[in-house]
Parts: C-alpha cells; sequence; structure tokens
C-alpha cells in the first residue's frame, strides 16, 4: 500500500467515525447509499460544482475573472552595435581592434565586408574581455564581394572576430535582447 494515513468514515447506523483500513490501493464500496455518494462527488468534481456559500462565491467569482481576462505582457527591447573594425588593416591571425559586450543580449549579427574574399573569420569569445576562446566551428566566409555576416544565440559575454587573412575590414556587432 502507498499511502500512510488514517481515513475516518461516518458510520450512518452509529453516527461514529470509524477508521477506515485499505488492504490495496484502491477503495471498493458495498453499500449503496455510499457508492451514490461517491458519484455524486465524482460528478461534482468533473462537471460543474455548486457553492451556495456567498462569500465563497465571490471569491471563486473574482478568480473566475482574473482568469478569464486579458492578460497584457510587456518587454521592452533593447538593441546595442559596435564598430569592431573600422576600415582596420588586418593580415592573418589580427583580432578586431574592439570587442562588443553582450551580456544583456540573447541573440547578435555580426556583419560587414573585407578586402580578402579568400579566407574565413573565426568567431571568438570570452567571459571576462581578456581571455577569448575560438567558438567552435562558427566562422563567416565572405563572398564574392567581400561581404560577410552570421546570426547567433548569445550564451557569452564578450565577441570579437578573428582575421585568417590580409585586407582592410569593416565590422559590425549588434545585439538584442
Amino acid at each position: 500500500m502507498s499511502a500512510h494515513g488514517v481515513i475516518h468514515i461516518l458510520d450512518s447506523t452509529s453516527g461514529k467515525a470509524r477508521p477506515l483500513k485499505l488492504t490495496s490501493d484502491k477503495l471498493g464500496v458495498n453499500d449503496s447509499v455510499a457508492q451514490a455518494s461517491l458519484t455524486n462527488i465524482e460528478s461534482s468534481l468533473t462537471s460543474t460544482l455548486i457553492v451556495e456559500d456567498s462569500v465563497a462565491q465571490g471569491s471563486l467569482s473574482n478568480i473566475e475573472s482574473s482568469l478569464a481576462g486579458t492578460l497584457t505582457t510587456t518587454s521592452a527591447v533593447t538593441k546595442s552595435a559596435t564598430q569592431i573594425a573600422n576600415s582596420q588593416s588586418v593580415i592573418s591571425g589580427d583580432f578586431s581592434s574592439s570587442s562588443h559586450n553582450c551580456s544583456s543580449e540573447r541573440e547578435l549579427v555580426i556583419a560587414g565586408t573585407t578586402t580578402d574574399m579568400s579566407n574565413n573569420i573565426d568567431i571568438w569569445i570570452s567571459n571576462d574581455n581578456s581571455t577569448y576562446y575560438k567558438y567552435g566551428s562558427q566562422s563567416m566566409y565572405p563572398d564574392s564581394s567581400g561581404n560577410f555576416g552570421i546570426a547567433l544565440d548569445c550564451p557569452f559575454k564578450y565577441i570579437k572576430v578573428k582575421f585568417n587573412g590580409s585586407g582592410t575590414v569593416n565590422a559590425l556587432v549588434m545585439g538584442s535582447n
């Protein structure tokens, strides 16, 4: 038996409360009056429950109107942008001249242009804006015009890019919460 404790049942003949002993997880009722009472309780719980107390009716009415009313939520979206490379001349292995603080952002976009259309640009992240780590296999590949970009989820605090070729780069990081 999984339940603990004692349930008392009112004996309709003697009018006294008697302990109910269960030998399984199921309650068997052989008395037709008790079965009818249990059926009434079950139908009340699965359909409409009638409450005759005026204070309880008022409380239930307040709860119902709160639940059935209009729920309005508002959230301001904040955006930020950092120019991380402004006509920066780079050689292979250089990092962007600036980092972007994205600690309060959930999504960000890195976009820019480069004169080096042959090499990818890696994304590096940091928790302290001092020690940076390559962000997995995330890289950007310039198109034939030198344009590059990527959209990312942002679970880190700082971001910058590392160039794998030489050229002149403009890059912008934009984020939003």
